[in-house]
């Protein structure tokens, strides 16, 4: 069971590397494709620069930091500490909540920071102003709806993490 647990991570982790790769591009190139952001994401092209300088510099770092990274972390850590411990996981059922959680939490953040800065900036006010805030309200529900699945995702697993190795040794 660790390793189909570690693939299933794992497998996640490399969408969101990709994601993180398609986000981070869209930075050096959104002068030269001003018309397809634009058009993709339905903003004025004067709106361009604080989107990305407000929203997807955010969802770049958190589609690569908590999507990449710590589903490739949870992947690894989910083979490695039950040979370590030398039982299985504690809870199988932590397991499977703990990942879909993670991968549910990021897509709602992200999407609720696109959805923010889309709708947000196309009402013309600058980010931070209560005009925009009145506008982007529609969506923080998504935001905060991702964060919190992503944060009993970490609770998940460190829970399981926990458990497993503290429960009883098994001499192989």
């Amino acid at each position: 069971m660790a390793r189909k647990m570690a693939r299933y991570f794992i497998i996640a982790s490399l969408f969101f590397l990709i994601a993180g790769c398609l986000e981070g591009l869209m930075f050096p190139t959104k002068i030269y494709f001003k018309w397809l952001y634009s058009t993709l994401f339905h903003i004025q092209p004067e709106y361009l620069k604080p989107f990305f300088v407000d929203f997807v510099k955010k969802i770049h770092a958190h589609v690569s930091l908590i999507g990449w990274v710590s589903s490739a972390l949870m992947g690894i850590l989910y083979y490695i500490v039950p040979q370590i411990q030398g039982t299985e996981r504690y809870r199988i059922w932590a397991c499977y909540a703990n990942l879909w959680c993670h991968i549910a939490g990021i897509i709602f953040l992200c999407a609720g920071f696109h959805l923010i800065g889309s709708f947000g900036l196309a009402t013309g006010f600058a980010h931070g102003s209560a005009e925009f805030a009145k506008a982007a309200t529609t969506f923080k529900p998504l935001v905060l709806t991702g964060g919190s699945l992503i944060i009993i995702s970490a609770f998940l697993f460190s829970y399981n993490m926990i458990r497993t190795l503290c429960g009883k040794v098994k001499l192989i």
